[in-house]
């Protein structure tokens, strides 16, 4: 199947998923679509942000504002998303702040890394967005889940990675 085709189906689908969703905040941006407002996410969204990422190998990064090992490894995330997006990959980040912390979350991503595609939890109950996904999740940021093109969890990395690092879990799912 042609490239161009298959692009045209995924983006299909998602268009799909959106309509569907109205203007819930828990669906994957089709590629070049505006990724500068942070959105909250529940389980649901998440449940369905997952779906809809599937097809991608997917980087899902758990961090917060507080965690320094966090802020130095997602600029290695967002470089190996930009060298590495046309080959399938997507990074996203979930910000672990405090629910009610919206717009500092929002005001620091966009001064340091405006690239990094990011949700927020819409409540305190991390366990509950992660209970079904990753139910024995230590509890530890940053947190890294590689997800392969069927939505599988394959692999938990647990604190701060590098790029090299990252592209040597990645590269091979590609």
């Amino acid at each position: 199947m042609p490239n161009l085709l298959r692009r045209f189906i995924a983006l299909s689908l998602i268009a799909g998923l959106l309509a569907a969703c109205g203007d819930s905040p828990a669906t994957v941006d089709a590629p070049g679509a505006d990724r500068s407002e942070i959105r909250t996410i529940d389980s649901d969204g998440f449940s369905t942000m997952l779906e809809s990422a599937r097809g991608n190998v997917v980087l899902l990064n758990l961090w917060a504002t507080w965690c320094a090992p966090c802020l130095t490894e997602i600029p290695d995330l967002v470089a190996l998303e930009r060298d590495l997006a046309e080959r399938g990959l997507s990074v996203i980040g979930i910000s672990l702040d405090d629910a009610d912390d919206g717009e500092l979350v929002q005001s620091f991503r966009d001064e340091y890394f405006p690239e990094f595609f990011t949700y927020h939890v819409r409540d305190d109950d991390w366990y509950a967005l992660l209970d079904g996904f990753a139910p024995n999740w230590p509890s530890v940021l940053p947190t890294v889940f590689v997800i392969d093109r069927n939505g599988e969890l394959v692999e938990t990395l647990v604190g701060g990675k590098d790029y090299e690092a990252f592209a040597a879990i990645v590269e091979p799912r590609l």
